[in-house]
């Protein structure tokens, strides 16, 4: 490559603190002036660092390229490119044609920011390799008619941008808006807000939300938030007859064959026989393939002999028993196997009511061929949220939060029944029945009219995290491996 000469290079470096100044900063000017356009808090940080990096240029222009301004340009660069991401982040997942602000060619301007911060740290290396002779020949020099230009349009459009900023932002401790309102000169019409400093501050922002804990909830039925329940007496104790790699976390039951599905913490699955006594199939997922897998939560029997797991994240496996298995292949998917189960998919489910919110059961169905999962609460969202997937395409069905039926009620006005951390869910007879590890209460949810139609108590149970239908029982399952059998309520 080429190199060019200082006063070429110069000029170069001029016009490019003219473009940066006159087409992103300058642009955001004429969108204000012309449609009332105002910036966000983040819209903000990305349009700050585009001056600081026109500022350092002008410096270089002035007096060289010295290594401390390069560095403070990639610097800049560097966490324009971060901010532009983390804006856009919020936004790209959305569906057609939403975002945030107008698009430009068909482009919104968070993405915008980052392609030009990129460009800047481009500029920069191409600049790097075009200079001759290292930085001591540049030195201290008038900065010519084009560098004058560049002071001029420098000190116009940042003036503009604080007046713009005095009027939306307002002074310190104000420090913007996350959903700013046009402009307006009329102060009544001003917006200063401070509410981006307010809640927790973390490095993920508000995706911070802990993994769920299902021993740490209280299991005293007495302790609930609804009103005095009836109870379910425990009518025999079962138990897994055999060791299990890691804690049970879910058990499921095939109606068809009375198998049993049992997963666990550390990503174990066992097909086993109807007395729990006798593994059929072991697999030991690899949690780290392709689809990151949190640890497992739910299981469920499909139609044509699938087997459906859900990891806290949502993030699911499909597998089916198959004597040609072929080892090799299924290396990628399993730390262990015995070589009888294929992986068919690994992907995960999309959901809107329950974002931010983890699961720790899954049920299947079969009258709707739905996989339902139900959200547990978190710290941001206190809620109950049941989520139903289609069989066909895995896809969200519907959501809804489950309203409390005839003779239900909350002790409180500050209780509910988001509450409830449900760890155990089967649907028989077209009825979703939860299993709560908070306050031992089985929850019976009418999917068709999404109200909680049935609540009891269910006392002696030690984390439930499991819960599986034989005929006129249910089968509460413990982290220990040990099986409660109460009667199925039909209400």
């Amino acid at each position: 490559m080429t190199a060019l000469a200082p006063d070429r290079l110069r000029t170069a470096l001029a016009w490019v603190v003219i473009a940066l100044i006159a087409i992103p900063v300058g642009g955001a000017v004429v969108l204000w002036v012309a449609h009332g356009d105002t910036p966000c808090i983040l819209c903000w940080s990305q349009r700050t660092s585009m001056i600081l990096i026109a500022l350092v240029g002008l410096f270089v222009l002035r007096y060289g390229p010295r290594p401390r301004y390069l560095g403070m340009a990639v610097l800049l660069g560097t966490w324009g490119v971060f901010m532009a991401l983390r804006h856009s982040a919020l936004h790209l997942a959305r569906d057609v044609g939403q975002g945030f602000a107008a698009p430009i060619f068909g482009v919104h301007t968070h993405v915008w920011s980052w392609f030009i911060h990129w460009i800047v740290l481009a500029v920069i290396g191409v600049l790097l390799l075009l200079m001759r002779g290292g930085f001591g020949e540049w030195g201290t020099r008038n900065t010519g008619r084009t560098g004058r230009i560049a002071f001029a349009l420098f000190v116009v459009v940042v003036g503009a941008n604080a007046l713009q900023a005095i009027v939306t932002t307002g002074p310190p401790p104000f420090i913007g808006q996350a959903d700013p309102v046009r402009f307006s000169l009329n102060p009544r019409h001003w917006v200063w807000m401070m509410e981006e400093l307010e809640g927790r501050v973390s490095l993920r922002g508000s995706w911070t939300i802990p993994q769920p804990n299902p021993e740490a909830a209280d299991p005293d039925p007495t302790h609930g938030p609804l009103a005095p329940l009836p109870s379910l007496p425990v009518l025999a104790w079962e138990r897994i007859g055999l060791p299990l790699t890691g804690k049970l976390t879910d058990l499921s039951r095939d109606p068809a064959s009375g198998r049993f599905l049992a997963v666990t913490d550390r990503y174990g699955m066992y097909v086993l026989d109807s007395t729990l006594s006798r593994v059929q199939h072991r697999v030991v997922l690899d949690p780290g393939y392709s689809i990151d897998l949190s640890p497992l939560a739910g299981a469920a029997f499909l139609t044509g002999d699938t087997l459906a797991l859900l990891a806290t994240n949502k993030s699911y496996v499909l597998l089916r028993p198959d004597p040609q298995a072929d080892p090799d292949r299924e290396w990628r998917h399993f730390l262990e196997t015995d070589g009888g189960i294929t992986e068919l998919r690994r992907s995960r489910f999309a959901t809107v009511r329950a974002r931010q919110m983890y699961v720790l059961s899954l049920a299947f169905d079969a009258a709707a061929d739905e996989l339902i999962a139900v959200a547990v609460p978190s710290p941001r969202h206190r809620r109950l949220v049941v989520s139903r997937f289609a069989g066909g395409d895995l896809l969200l069905a519907s959501e809804f939060e489950p309203r409390l039926g005839a003779g239900l009620s909350p002790i409180g006005p500050e209780r509910s029944a988001a509450e409830y951390v449900v760890t155990g869910a089967v649907v028989a007879d077209g009825l979703l029945y939860a299993m709560s590890a908070a306050y031992s209460t089985l929850l019976v949810i009418d999917l068709q009219n999404t109200t909680v139609r049935g609540a009891y108590a269910v006392p002696g149970l030690l984390h439930p995290t499991g819960l599986a239908a034989r005929g006129a029982q249910l089968l509460v399952a413990q982290a220990d491996g040990r099986v409660a059998v109460v009667e199925r309520p039909v209400r």
